[in-house]
């Protein structure tokens, strides 16, 4: 008898495809996009060979998976380009992305790599190209952000906070925000309100090359 005829065998496909994708999801946002279907199938209990009959391939399943992170992406950019302050826009966007970003190593290297999303024909960063042009020129124009700024200068902005994510590993969780607050310092204008966007003290000479050489705890 075939689960498309046993309600037993239907529940229990569904709770492992629920159990496959909880899984995936937590180990592709701790080691990235590496990580094998064995690597997947091991944490959620299950053989691989389940896996692959629920999903097919490892790109059907990081499809599948950050389906619904990309369309959130895109919309946090369109949400930021309606807002009436453009500064303040430009700014909670770029803390709100880097935030994200630093959470989920396989979103991480999805955006920034410009790997396909859900099958689509675009990646999620030429996605948001347009609102982030948007939000680009507001902030330009309300005289928050400095005219040199490109729209294609965003995705700098987010590589070099999230290198600085990866540098400080899990014993500096929280160091890109102090790239992230020397940039916004650069880019906004003279006359802009200084922000505060969190960051933490300096780290000290050892924390610095125990960092480098990947020697911290």
């Amino acid at each position: 008898m075939t689960s498309d005829t046993n309600p037993g065998l239907r529940r229990d496909a569904a709770r492992n495809v629920e159990r496959i994708s909880t899984t995936a999801m937590e180990v592709f946002a701790e080691r990235g996009l590496d990580v094998s279907m064995a690597d997947v199938a091991d944490r959620a209990g299950v053989g691989v060979g389940t896996v692959y009959r629920r999903f097919g391939s490892k790109e059907a399943l990081i499809a599948a998976l950050f389906a619904e992170k990309a369309d959130q992406m895109v919309a946090m950019a369109e949400r930021a380009a309606a807002e009436d302050d453009a500064g303040a826009a430009f700014l909670n966007h770029c803390v709100e992305v880097c935030a994200v970003l630093a959470e989920n190593k396989g979103l991480r290297e999805l955006l920034l790599s410009g790997a396909k999303d859900a099958g689509a024909d675009r990646s999620i960063m030429s996605r948001i190209e347009a609102p982030i042009e948007t939000l680009t020129d507001r902030a330009k124009a309300s005289g928050w952000l400095r005219e040199s700024f490109a729209p294609s200068d965003f995705v700098l902005v987010l590589t070099a906070v999230q290198a600085v994510r990866s540098f400080g590993g899990d014993a500096h969780p929280a160091l890109w925000r102090r790239t992230l607050q020397m940039m916004i310092d650069g880019l906004r204008t003279p006359s802009a309100t200084p922000v505060d966007v969190g960051a933490p003290p300096p780290l000290s000479r050892a924390e610095a090359a125990e960092a480098a050489t990947g020697s911290g705890p």
